[in-house]
């Protein structure tokens, strides 16, 4: 088991139930070839982070309000047998505390169930790893996404940098149309480290204006002449030129253009940077609907599988949270994918977001840039026929320092997805949420205010950062 790139955590693997591995970004040759072509941000949201793959599948029983899960198959009793010895064996060494909240809730087994109130039980499953991170490092748990088993959904968690190893324990909720009994194979969730000392601020259009202007320069009418008959890889050649100008033109382009930071490009090139101020984002807003900015407040530890209270002082991981604007149905047939907003909502955002570019640029830039004006007041914008995905534009910008991208991870709903990308925000600043449709027939439903996107600042460096085996002291 092993991953490309700069180290930044140690692994330790006790049990051989679980590996982490990398995807490509075409996921071996599944995605459409138009995507494959053009759409980096998705490609990139493929292959992001490190997949937590079964070596063994597991079943997962749903009884009497609660969860079981035991390996499956013939390598049962093996990994019955590897639990046992390997328990004894993380205390003797110090990777465990004895009768410490760890280790008790491993030794009653590979699995167990916790629920928070009267809620639906949750699956704390032990992947058999054992994580440590770097210090300036954090390890952020969550799902599969764009290819997943869509039976469970993966509470997401943060492994903090406290110098001590965590078991790696992925939280699934199983959703209720799976089966009593769930066979689980292959990825059940990512781990990826993260940067645990972001900062965001939001702001007006009016006090970012140059992040309007690049918006408009990227959505010009060439594009979109462009875009008429085939894909444009306008985004490709953009971030393609920032990467043989160097980073150095990257920093001048994002101070330019809004990338506000305290730091430089070469703390971003760093895994850990652990030493490096906080490193500040923005949140331009350019209509109603405001997404809002969220602080990771509880973080995994070696005290417990419990989360506990972050008590990191002036060290903080914010991130966005984006929200629909518009309450709509859409409908997939196999081959058309229809999109019916409520219209009047739409038509009073729409018009929002063109008083606000008329107030910060004037009458004439609207009439001017009528494409990038569309980009974000038509809201929707669906895919070719077949494909039963579409477009939701965020009526807002994010900017990141020099050499930082943002995670958009999607938060899934009744009947869909909304995709894992990774946008490179130090250059390109529109976030949008693509949902993926998987009702045929009957309509999904989007509430106002429902969920879309968690868009997380991170650092390029640690998109390819992976980390170092280490073993047991008697191995």
């Amino acid at each position: 088991m092993a991953a490309a790139g700069d180290a930044c955590f140690e692994v330790l693997d006790a049990l051989g139930l679980c590996r982490l591995t990398r995807r490509a970004g075409d996921l071996d040759g599944a995605v459409p070839l138009r995507v494959a072509k053009a759409c980096v941000p998705l490609l990139e949201g493929n292959a992001f982070g490190l997949q937590i793959t079964l070596a063994r599948p597991i079943e997962v029983q749903r009884r009497l309000g609660s969860l079981r899960a035991e390996p499956a198959g013939e390598h049962r009793e093996a990994l019955l047998r590897a639990h046992r010895a390997a328990l004894p064996r993380l205390v003797s060494q110090g990777f465990l505390a004895p009768e410490g909240a760890w280790h008790r809730a491993l030794r009653g087994g590979l699995a167990w169930t916790c629920r928070t109130g009267l809620g639906p039980p949750r699956l704390r499953l032990w992947t058999g790893l054992l994580v440590r991170p770097d210090p300036g490092v954090w390890l952020r748990v969550a799902g599969a996404a764009n290819r997943r088993n869509v039976l469970i959904e993966v509470s997401e968690a943060h492994v903090a940098d406290d110098g001590a190893f965590v078991p790696l324990v992925v939280e699934l909720r199983v959703r209720d149309e799976a089966p009593r009994v769930l066979r689980l194979e292959g990825e059940i969730g990512c781990v990826a480290p993260v940067r645990p000392d972001v900062r965001i601020e939001a702001c007006a259009l009016e006090d970012a204006p140059e992040v309007g202007q690049a918006h408009a320069a990227f959505y010009d009418a060439r594009y979109f002449a462009a875009k008429q008959g085939e894909v444009t890889r306008k985004y490709r050649r953009l971030v393609g030129s920032r990467a043989r100008a160097g980073q150095g033109s990257a920093a001048e382009g994002s101070a330019e253009q809004g990338g506000a930071a305290e730091g430089s490009a070469a703390e971003g090139s760093r895994p850990g940077a652990g030493n490096a101020g906080p490193a500040r984002a923005r949140l331009v807003v350019a209509g109603p609907g405001a997404p809002e900015i969220a602080e990771i407040t509880e973080v995994t530890t070696a005290a417990g599988p419990d989360p506990v209270p972050w008590r990191g002082g002036a060290r903080r991981l914010e991130s966005i949270v984006v929200r629909n604007a518009v309450p709509f149905r859409a409908t997939f047939d196999g081959h058309t994918l229809a999109v019916a907003p409520q219209a009047p909502r739409l038509a009073e955002g729409a018009a929002a977001v063109e008083r606000t570019f008329a107030r910060v640029f004037g009458e004439d830039f609207n009439a001017g840039n009528r494409g990038a004006l569309w980009y974000l007041t038509k809201y929707f914008t669906p895919h070719p026929p077949g494909e039963p995905h579409f477009f939701v534009k965020p009526w807002a910008f994010t900017t990141t320092p020099p050499g930082w991208s943002s995670l958009l991870d999607g938060v899934h709903g009744d009947g869909y997805d909304v995709m894992r990308g990774v946008v490179e925000t130090d250059v390109f600043f529109a976030t949008p949420a693509v949902f993926h449709v998987r009702r045929i027939g009957a309509p999904i439903e989007v509430p106002e205010g429902a969920p879309l996107l968690r868009i997380l600042p991170v650092p390029r460096a640690l998109l390819r950062a992976g980390f170092r085996e280490a073993r047991f002291l008697d191995g």
